[in-house]
């Protein structure tokens, strides 16, 4: 795609990768809470022997008790992020809030923690895409520089999955993306353009072109249009007519 410099892999009209790979991905796996007692035994040894050694213990023992604590920290951000929304309670927008607080708060010594658990949560939990779209937004809210790098991150996790043909991550990927607009995380413009990308195959003089991979790049346009249909009234009927009307040209083309 354009925006990633890179053009697809082949896939079927359901955007599989024709490669297919398991369906069954492994569940995201939270931080390996085992390393702490590790890192705390490491201190322990240092007590054996004469004083100068067992100074030292001392200072292991410290230095490990900081390894736990923060270890301990990232876990528990990672725990936050992964349950929220799990349960539609109204109170959700309240958690949703409480949870952006915290995370703004850590963000700088977390950053990575952050990404990563965020990243993971909109791939292998597709159905809580609105959750942690506004997540993104509330982040973006306090603080520009986070929401940027969360969208950086999202990007990147885009052009990588339209790289290896998971066709998969990415039409929720765009879909997280076509959230965003109405967080006001990105443009409406913004959103039509990585869109166009996909209608561009079909669009003019290749219309009349039926494949199995122009066909899932209509797919993911339409659904992503469909996500952002209420943010992308403010650009007024003519922008997305025109897009709806390309879709529309390629599906009376497809059933004839």
């Amino acid at each position: 795609m354009d925006f990633c410099k890179h053009e697809p892999l082949d896939v079927d009209e359901f955007g599989r990768d024709r490669r297919s790979r398991p369906h069954h991905r492994k569940p995201y796996e939270r931080p390996n809470r085992g390393q702490r007692g590790h890192s705390g035994g490491h201190g322990g040894h240092g007590g054996h022997g004469g004083g100068g050694h067992g100074g030292g213990g001392h200072g292991g023992a410290g230095n490990g008790s900081m390894v736990d604590e923060s270890a301990d920290l990232e876990s528990r951000l990672s725990s936050l992020i992964i349950k929220v929304g799990d349960k539609n309670a109204p109170t959700l927008q309240n958690n949703l809030e409480a949870l952006s607080v915290v995370l703004e708060k850590d963000f700088t010594n977390h950053e990575t923690t952050v990404l990563r658990t965020l990243r993971q949560c909109v791939l292998e939990l597709p159905w809580k895409v609105t959750v942690y779209s506004t997540v993104a937004g509330l982040l973006n809210a306090k603080n520009s520089e986070t929401g940027a790098k969360v969208i950086t991150l999202m990007h990147g996790v885009l052009c990588k999955s339209l790289i290896k043909g998971d066709w998969c991550s990415v039409k929720v990927i765009m879909r997280f993306f076509a959230l965003q607009v109405a967080t006001k995380t990105i443009s409406a413009s913004t959103l039509l353009s990585m869109v166009d990308t996909f209608l561009k195959p079909v669009a003019g003089q290749t219309a009349g072109v039926v494949t199995a991979q122009n066909s899932c790049f209509v797919y993911i346009a339409m659904t992503t249009l469909l996500w952002a249909g209420q943010a992308l009234k403010e650009l007024g009927s003519g922008e997305l007519e025109a897009r709806l009307s390309v879709i529309e040209q390629y599906v009376d083309v497809h059933g004839k």
